[in-house]
């Protein structure tokens, strides 16, 4: 898709679907306000009235599509507005839209219309080729939304992907693939550099599988002089629950479980693209959470990267035991932030639900600044504590620590758990378990991989730059 930016008035562009915005109670213009309340339109949000050209009226395209946007035309009301009508959009070789906010328009059309349909048989075609927007000019924001949405994109793509057709080393290669197209530093670390390098915790996680796992790191260098961010992100990517077995419908969406990582080479790739001067370091500990006589068993210990051993009390929480591993490794470079992200608890799912991602971290300034990102962004986020008198509940008998502490609390304690990976560095653990994958589509995408934190994090890097 084609996409530019036009000082025309909407009354003088010529295209097969022209798209205005219509505050409530708000009249569109180009003689359109009588026919509102003929229909009961009344612009509020959620509402859209598709109107053929008639002889004699005052526009040139050959339809026009009039969107509610309620009271308010802010970025994220336009970027709603705008996704939730994209898929309707897809039906016109040429669009043309009327709305402010030309990034928001932009990533509005394409996570509003974003399709996974490759394994279908018979996908839908997509007819439009032409975005025109009807502002003054902002090249730079055409790119920058272009780059950001393709980085959603790309995450969005590898989560949606069935566990089959992406285990560990697949995950690799297409992070491989990414970086090289970049011009990015990658290295990938397989079993057996795992064993000599000590990543206890992934090998444990990885033992039962036939596809056996890895570490991927993708690195975008900055200028030298801005600072670096390091970034973790979960990659298990099929999640069984081991030998604490989880349930068919529990199961059965277990592909998203990769989502973190998929967050993290994406945002990397966005620094890349963008220029940004801050260095950004993405690993991804990769593996797959299986059952097999070679599985890891509750009661035994792992050995993780920073000589830390943890009792595993339960297989199925086995994100934190592959982030240890990961935390500490990017630990070894000393950034000056730690930044991980997970599909890691239930209890942020009852906590938060399906719109607000938790965040926990060490440093307060750092949680305050992604909080403040994510506003940017409309990806709402909030602060769950770091308890400190909860951390009694991980002491083991045999091992530094346990894997769980009991089903209360479970996103306070899994941060916990990772802290003493961190070295003390400022570190927020984002726990997206719920706003990374969805049962059912949103005005910014359709049901499955949503991209979520993606946004955010772009955000976050620019405004250290």
């Amino acid at each position: 898709m084609e996409v530019s930016l036009s000082p025309l008035p909407a009354a003088e562009i010529a295209a097969d679907l022209l798209v205005l915005p219509v505050r409530e109670g708000h009249d569109p213009g180009l003689g359109l306000g009588g026919v509102l309340g003929q229909v009961r339109f009344t612009g509020r949000a959620g509402q859209d009235l598709l109107l053929p050209r008639r002889d004699g009226d005052a526009f040139r395209a050959a339809a026009v599509l009039l969107v509610g946007l309620g009271d308010a035309d802010d970025e994220h009301a336009v970027r709603r507005a705008v996704g939730r009508v994209a898929p309707r959009l897809a039906e016109f070789p040429t669009v043309a839209i009327a709305f402010p906010h030309v990034q928001a328009v932009i990533e509005g059309v394409r996570l509003g219309g974003y399709r996974f349909d490759g394994y279908k048989s018979e996908p839908r075609g997509r007819a439009l080729r032409e975005l025109v927007i009807l502002a003054g000019e902002d090249p730079r924001g055409v790119e920058r939304a272009g780059i950001v949405a393709d980085a959603v994109t790309f995450a969005r793509d590898l989560v949606n992907t069935p566990a089959g057709d992406l285990v560990p080393m697949d995950l690799a290669e297409r992070a491989r693939a990414m970086a090289e197209a970049c011009g990015l530093g990658v290295r990938v670390l397989d079993a057996g550099a795992l064993r000599e390098g000590g990543f206890g915790g992934i090998l444990g996680v990885g033992a039962a599988s036939v596809n056996p796992p890895c570490l991927i790191e993708v690195s975008h260098p900055g200028d030298g002089v801005s600072g670096t961010v390091g970034l973790a992100g979960k990659g298990i990517t099929f999640d069984s629950g081991g030998l604490a077995i989880k349930g068919l419908g529990a199961m059965s969406t277990m592909k998203c479980d990769m989502a973190g990582g998929a967050t993290m080479l994406a945002v990397v790739q966005a620094a890349a693209r963008l220029g940004l001067p801050v260095g950004v370091t993405a690993v991804v500990p990769a593996a797959e959470n299986m059952v097999s006589g070679s599985a890891t068993r509750p009661g035994d210990v792992l050995t993780h990267r920073n000589g830390r051993t943890t009792e595993v009390t339960d297989t199925d929480s086995e994100g934190r035991l592959v982030l240890a591993d990961a935390l500490a490794y990017l630990a070894e470079g000393s950034p000056d932030v730690l930044i991980d992200a997970a599909t890691l608890t239930y209890s942020v799912m009852h906590a938060l639900g399906e719109d607000i991602t938790g965040v926990i971290g060490s440093d307060r300034g750092l949680v305050g600044e992604l909080i403040a990102a994510g506003s940017r962004a409309g990806e709402p986020m909030w602060e769950l504590p770091l308890w400190e008198p909860y951390a009694a509940r991980l002491e083991s008998e045999v091992a530094d620590a346990k894997n769980e502490g009991g089903s209360l609390a479970d996103a306070t304690i899994a941060a916990l758990f990772l802290r003493p990976f961190t070295a003390g560095l400022p570190w927020a653990h984002l726990d997206f378990a719920t706003t990374a994958y969805l049962d059912k589509a949103t005005d910014l995408g359709p049901a499955g991989a949503t991209g979520a934190m993606i946004r955010t994090l772009i955000g976050y890097l620019e405004s250290r730059s």
